[in-house]
């Protein structure tokens, strides 16, 4: 009898053993898998663009920031210049945790399956960069925000920012209408609505990787791109690009990403903290964008680009009309309202 009761006080013993291991074990998972508002942390941001360019200085403004306002207990590092790969990479790199924030245009996210964010990058549908934020900071900003927590991207936005309106430049020849584009190769992201804009203007869309576009514009693989000012300047593609056509085709919001697997490492107060900190980026960026416009035109006259200014924008306008009807299709209340917006 005394034999079973040792028998039985030593199961009873392991259990409890192998229970509190199985407690510990969860408590572990749960540490690792959530940081509270007391611990350090580091994250990392992809930006394409290289130090001085507005969205570096965007990025490196949100970190100061959240630093500031963590008492430097979460640190962003800013990895500029496409070092961390460009921003297809950088979205499959916020997928596997590899980063924590990248800036994303919206033909990026329609290429991951966010379908509607074509409809923000359609030509001409923004007048300027006041009707774009109106808009953003609208409720229509608050329904594309959803749509990307509501997809399964695995995405969240933190906010919005820009970086002016996109334009055309060119290699040797002086482009005032579309009729001019004929026969041009311009370089295109890998997305079908940048492809189809540039077969409307009569040019020969050509896929370049962002990285590689300056040697393409001077080896002669394409003859054209698309870039906003201070992103042509910032890059030099005006060295092997100076004829620079100012048709503000696109002004399109861009996005700052995080995944739901950073965020969901994060506690609430920390998840407050980074999204006020966004908030106060976006009025940077509001202070700084058109000063940056204006100042990357100067100094790209001051090295001798060529300068066009469109006289009739309604001839680019009408070309790309095909576009709202191929991309603009089953979102047409979305674009009235964007349209309609003072």
């Amino acid at each position: 009898m005394f034999k079973n009761k040792n028998i039985f006080l030593v199961i009873t013993v392991a259990t409890l053993i192998i229970l509190l291991a199985a407690c510990s074990g969860e408590a572990s998972s749960n540490s690792e898998n959530k940081d509270t508002s007391g611990d350090s942390i580091e994250l990392r941001y992809a930006e394409v663009n290289p130090e001085g360019h507005p969205m570096t200085q965007a990025a490196e403004k949100f970190a100061e920031l959240v630093n500031e306002k963590s008492d430097g207990r979460i640190t962003i590092n800013v990895y500029p210049a496409g070092q961390l790969g460009n921003e297809t990479e950088n979205i499959e790199g916020l997928q596997m945790g590899s980063i924590d924030f990248m800036r994303a245009n919206p033909s990026v996210m329609a290429n991951f399956g966010v379908e509607k964010m074509n409809v923000t990058s359609l030509p001409f549908i923004f007048r300027d960069r006041e009707h774009l934020w109106n808009v953003l900071d609208s409720d229509i900003g608050e329904e594309l925000v959803e749509d990307v927590s509501q997809s399964d991207t695995g995405l969240k936005v933190v906010m919005f920012v820009e970086e002016g309106a996109r334009n055309f430049f060119f290699t040797d020849k002086v482009v005032k209408t579309p009729e001019d584009m004929k026969g041009i190769k311009v370089r295109v992201q890998e997305n079908e609505l940048m492809v189809d804009l540039v077969e409307a203007l009569g040019a020969s869309p050509t896929p370049v990787s962002y990285s590689e576009l300056y040697s393409a514009l001077q080896t002669g693989i394409v003859n054209g791109a698309e870039n906003p000012p201070a992103a042509y300047l910032s890059n030099a593609f005006y060295e092997v690009a100076d004829k620079l056509t100012l048709n503000k085709h696109i002004f399109a919001p861009n996005f700052i990403l995080t995944s739901d697997q950073t965020w969901d490492k994060l506690s609430e107060e920390d998840q407050a903290l980074l999204l006020e900190a966004g908030q106060e980026t976006e009025v940077f960026v509001k202070e700084i964008s058109q000063q940056a416009d204006d100042d990357a035109l100067a100094e790209l006259e001051a090295n001798g680009v060529e300068i066009t200014e469109v006289d009739d924008m309604q001839v680019w306008q009408d070309a790309v009309q095909p576009l709202y009807e191929k991309y603009g299709a089953g979102y047409e209340e979305l674009i009235d309202r964007i349209i309609e917006t003072e």
